[in-house]
């Protein structure tokens, strides 16, 4: 097989991406899946620490009033105590977790199908994933979508991810792809993309009501 027949598997496909499926790659794909996850943790975390500082208005007035520059770069006030560790430990979360479960999500993805290489051709109905065989993936089974700096992501499962490196079209573009998907995404994978925030929107609506009452 040549190389232009390797590239372009299918001349009637609408779009076709290639790739080196690697660890690195699946543990880049993490951070698009724990997004919400951070979220409510972040939420959570943070009501923590307010819980535990009820005076927090005034610690915030006097840490923002303070004459010295010193002491607003050390964020030793209010706002240092409450909002900051929070923030610092859900950076963590997001820095090292990735790393640690990128080894299981490659299994993953050779369970899904077998191979490194890989090599994506996206139909009217369907997107045929090729390694060692093919596999297809219906849109009608497609949930949600993710994307980070180098991937966009189609989610059908929790293990079911379709990784798509952005570098790697070598027919149509990644704008072209997120338009064909768009239209082809059912009213369940709408609704699922909507609930899946709901939890955390709720929460946050709940935390401004709490500290609404308290302050007003």
């Amino acid at each position: 097989m040549d190389k232009k027949s390797s590239i372009m598997p299918n001349k009637y496909s609408f779009f076709t991406n290639e790739y080196l499926l690697t660890e690195e790659i699946c543990a880049e794909a993490e951070i698009s899946r724990i997004d919400v996850g951070l979220v409510i943790a972040w939420l959570l975390l943070t009501l923590m620490f307010f819980m535990m500082m009820p005076s927090i208005p005034s610690m915030i007035y006097d840490y923002f009033s303070s004459p010295s520059l010193g002491t607003i770069l050390s964020l030793s006030g209010g706002v240092g105590i409450t909002i900051l560790p929070s923030f610092v430990i859900i950076l963590f979360i997001a820095k090292t977790f990735p790393q640690k479960v990128g080894a299981k999500r490659f299994q993953e993805q050779l369970q899904l199908v077998p191979g490194e290489k890989r090599n994506l051709s996206f139909y009217d109905a369907y997107v045929e994933v090729t390694g060692k065989f093919k596999k297809k993936l219906p849109y009608t089974e497609l949930k949600r979508m993710g994307e980070t700096r180098n991937l966009y992501i189609l989610y059908f499962t929790e293990k079911r991810i379709l990784l798509i490196p952005k570098a790697g079209f070598h027919k149509g573009t990644l704008t072209e792809l997120k338009s064909f998907i768009r239209k082809r995404r059912t009213i369940r994978s709408k609704l699922y993309g909507f609930i899946r925030w709901l939890p955390a929107l709720c929460f946050l609506l709940l935390c401004c009501y709490a500290i609404w009452e308290q302050y007003a």
